[in-house]
């Protein structure tokens, strides 16, 4: 049987394991637990290895990604504020909808007064129970909201003299729950930049 090589989603550890009665497959995230001294942990099947083996899979739960892995065992993300780096800690990856490692996030919180920016920097193994609000991603460290546009953009083809011209009519924009202004790219304003009411 092939021994695989794993790594953690939080891309801290790195195993060549022998699967034991689990079937791996390379590619696929998996909650595993060993018979031997390593602690459990999401782990995603990188290769076949013929190096020395660490550890024995006990058992080896499939999921479909490293967050779907470390959401379903309540496990979280290491999250430091865009301002003062002493201000850092876990927060739990349910409070998250997209893979959040390289974004910022508003944070707000019962640990400081109103709401602060926040990068998060990686997964960890570190288990806390959900207690801030979180909103994002932002596009930077302020947590001011980048432009958003929903649907694929619908653009106008005229035909001139022979010649193709595409026409980018304008869009209308609505305000979501969270006050972000949403560009609606499969609607054309009717009337122009103005509406019906130039």
């Amino acid at each position: 049987m092939a021994s695989y090589l794993i790594k953690s989603c939080d891309d801290l550890l790195q195993y060549v394991v022998n699967p034991g009665t689990n079937s791996l497959t390379i590619g696929n995230v998996y909650y595993i637990t060993f018979t031997g001294e390593s602690l459990p942990n999401c782990f995603t099947v990188v290769d076949e290895s013929i190096d020395p083996e660490v550890d024995v899979v006990n058992t080896a739960t499939q999921y479909t990604d490293c967050l779907d892995c470390l959401q379903q065992n309540n496990y979280s993300f290491f999250v430091q504020n865009c301002d003062n780096p002493d201000l850092a800690g876990p927060v739990n990856s349910n409070q998250f909808n997209e893979w959040p490692v390289g974004n910022t996030y508003q944070l707000c919180g019962p640990f400081f007064d109103g709401c602060l920016c926040f990068s998060a920097l990686s997964a960890t193994t570190i288990v806390i129970e959900p207690v801030f609000t979180v909103t994002g991603p932002f596009s930077d460290c302020f947590c001011e909201n980048s432009p958003r546009s929903a649907n694929t953009e619908y653009n106008i083809c005229e035909v001139c003299s022979g010649e193709t011209l595409t026409i980018q009519p304008p869009h209308p924009v609505y305000t979501d729950k969270f006050g972000t202004s949403v560009t609606q790219l499969n609607m054309i304003t009717l009337g122009g930049e103005n509406g019906l009411n130039n």
